[in-house]
């Protein structure tokens, strides 16, 4: 009930705040994530079944010739983004893991595969919004460090997920 009063009343209030004060629109989403997270964890009665981790396309560098949305496999490990690192990590806590392009093709991920929870690294408009369409899927959203800017080469600490990772799978 408390994520739902959060989905539907909770994201549209921080959306409109956003756009009255501009310059606190991020601090304002990733307040709305952090109480998400907390409440997603509260409810999980346990270990998922199904975790999904999903990334965004943002994530590999831009000048990658290895295309990842169809099969995150298809990286090539050359160490230029974080995507070799997470993929190693989902190998090693069997984590089913799919790149999105956007938010329809996210939502698309988690309607097919049905997870139990959803570990997603996003920016925070991405994720705010991303958490209201997969509802009453539980979203544990992790934010991206964007040093060259957004939608582009951006960057996640793969400590904080494989801390994740390591709570929520059958080998902790």
């Amino acid at each position: 009930m408390k994520r739902w009063i959060l989905v539907h009343a909770g994201f549209p209030m921080i959306t409109l705040l956003g756009k009255i004060l501009p310059g606190k629109r991020d601090r304002l989403e990733q307040w709305m994530i952090n109480l998400n997270n907390s409440l997603a964890m509260a409810e999980f009665p346990g270990e998922p079944k199904k975790l999904l981790l999903l990334l965004p396309h943002c994530l590999q560098n831009d000048e990658c010739a290895h295309r990842l949305t169809k099969n995150v496999l298809n990286c090539a490990g050359c160490g230029k983004c974080n995507v070799a690192d997470l993929v190693k990590m989902t190998k090693k806590y069997s984590i089913i893991t799919k790149v999105a392009t956007g938010g329809r093709l996210a939502t698309r991920w988690v309607r097919e595969i049905k997870p139990d929870l959803i570990l997603a690294i996003a920016c925070e408009k991405e994720l705010t919004e991303g958490i209201s369409a997969v509802y009453p899927f539980r979203v544990i959203g992790i934010t991206n460090a964007r040093p060259a800017g957004p939608c582009v080469n951006t960057a996640v600490e793969t400590k904080k997920v494989e801390d994740y990772f390591i709570r929520f799978s059958a080998e902790r």
